[in-house]
C-alpha cells in the first residue's frame, strides 16, 4: 500500500496504542508494522475507494508474491488470493526480498506479470516460479540495457 491509497490514521497516539498491542501480540515484527509512517501526514485524501476483496467482479486480479517476504508473508498473498476467488491468480515466487515485479529479477515473474499486463490475459491456474539464477542473465543485451534504462528511470522518479 502507498499513502494514496486508503486514509491513514493522524493521530500519533492510535499508532502508539497499535505498537504496544502488536508488541504483545506478536514479538517479533508486529510492533514495526503497526508504527506510524509518513502516510500519517500525507497531504492528499485517497485518489478513489478501495477495492473490495471478494470474489463478485471481473477476472483481472494478478497476485505476485515472494515466498519469504519479510514485510507481507506468503499466507497473505494466499489469503488474499481466496478472498478473491475465481477473478484472480497469485503467482507464487521462490525468492525474498519485498518485490517481485520491476525491481525483482525472476524470470518467471517477470514474464508472468509482463504478458498480463501487455496482453490483459491471466495465467490459466496459480504458478510456482522456482528460483531464478537472474532475469538479467537471461536477456539478451538490447533488453538488458533497455531494462536497465527504465529501472534507472523509476528510481529516479519522485
Amino acid at each position: 500500500m502507498t499513502c494514496n491509497d486508503t486514509d491513514w490514521a493522524e493521530d500519533v497516539d492510535t499508532y502508539r496504542r497499535a505498537v504496544a498491542q502488536d508488541r504483545e501480540r506478536y514479538p517479533l515484527y508486529g510492533a514495526a508494522a503497526a508504527n506510524i509512517t509518513p502516510c500519517a501526514f500525507w497531504p492528499h485524501e485517497p485518489a478513489e475507494p478501495p477495492v473490495e476483496v471478494s470474489a463478485e467482479g471481473p477476472r483481472n486480479v494478478l497476485l505476485l508474491q515472494n515466498r519469504r517476504d519479510p514485510a507481507t508473508p506468503h499466507v497473505g498473498g494466499r489469503l488474499l488470493r481466496e478472498g478473491f476467488g475465481h477473478r484472480a491468480r497469485l503467482v507464487s515466487v521462490d525468492a525474498g526480498g519485498h518485490g517481485v515485479y520491476v525491481f525483482g529479477d525472476n524470470a518467471c515473474a517477470w514474464n508472468t506479470a509482463t504478458e498480463f499486463l501487455v496482453e490483459g490475459a491471466l495465467p490459466k491456474r496459480d504458478t510456482s516460479c522456482g528460483a531464478s539464477a537472474g532475469l538479467d542473465r537471461q536477456l539478451d543485451d538490447e533488453a538488458r540495457h533497455l531494462r536497465a534504462e527504465t529501472l534507472d528511470r523509476l528510481r529516479s522518479t519522485p
